[in-house]
Formats: structure tokens, C-alpha cells, sequence
């Protein structure tokens, strides 16, 4: 079966913002196996920016990440294969594809029985290495482990 996710070119960081909002902001029908996922306005300056250094805390705007933002949601759709992880020292759920090569982390919305996106990898030049770099992390976890940790 074939399958395509789009990818989304536009000129300026703010058409990229609104195109963010849009998608998954305005809209409330996100989830990750029967677990609401939430988007707020301000992760967009997380989820694709990118450090230009160690001392750099905020980081630059990437353009090659958001133009990969429908990734994140073909991969929320499971219009692709994924394979659910959780990364246990930080909590966080990690969501691979190898399709596409890259990685969705949600953070546990404590007490909202919710995830919410925290950050998106797309693995790049050197996408074998960061994906088995980022997977080292994490270990598996059963769909019923993961009810079982969001509540």
C-alpha cells in the first residue's frame, strides 16, 4: 500500500506559526491511542527551533523541521508505522517512525489525563545513528502501561 505525508514550504517562519496553529492548536482531535494529545501556541518556538549552541537556550527557527510538521500529525493518525516508547528518567512518551525518520516526545499533562507535544526530531544526515541514539533512551512500553501512567 502506498502512503504520502506532505510536506508543507512556505516563505516565512510565521506562515510556518500559523500553519502550527491551525493544524493542531485550533483543533482538539489529537490522540495517541485513546489519549488526548494537546498543542499550545507557545511550543511552537520549541518544537522547531533548533540550538545553534550549548549556550544557546532558545535557538534559531528551523525551517527543514516545520516543513515536517505533518509528520506529526500522520504519525498522531498512525497513517504510518510507529512504535511507542517511554522515555523513563524525563517520563516522557517517545513516538518513532522510521519511515520518517523521526521521533514525537509528550509530555504526561499531570492530572489532565493528557499528553501534550513537547518536542519533535526528525534524525536528519545522520538518521540511523540519531534514531538508535534517541531509542538508547527509552524502553518499550505497552498501550496499557501508558493508560496506566496518564491520568
Amino acid at each position: 500500500m502506498r502512503k504520502s505525508v506532505e510536506l508543507v514550504i512556505f516563505d516565512s517562519e510565521e506562515e510556518y506559526r500559523q500553519e502550527y496553529i491551525n493544524i493542531f492548536v485550533r483543533r482538539d482531535t489529537y490522540s495517541l491511542r485513546g489519549i488526548p494529545v494537546v498543542f499550545d501556541e507557545k511550543s511552537f518556538g520549541h518544537i522547531f527551533f533548533e540550538p545553534v549552541s550549548e549556550m544557546d537556550k532558545k535557538g534559531r527557527f528551523s525551517a527543514r523541521r516545520a516543513k515536517k510538521m505533518h509528520f506529526i500529525k500522520a504519525i498522531l493518525c498512525e497513517e504510518v508505522t510507529v512504535e511507542i516508547m517511554h522515555e523513563v528518567d524525563r517520563g516522557t512518551i517517545a513516538v518513532f517512525c522510521a519511515d520518517l525518520d523521526c521521533v514525537i516526545y509528550l509530555r504526561n499533562r499531570i492530572g489532565t489525563g493528557k499528553l501534550q507535544i513537547g518536542s519533535f526530531f526528525d534524525f536528519g544526515r545522520d538518521h540511523t545513528k540519531m534514531y538508535e541514539k534517541q531509542k538508547k533512551k527509552c524502553v518499550p512500553i505497552t498501550d496499557a502501561e501508558m493508560k496506566g501512567l496518564i491520568k
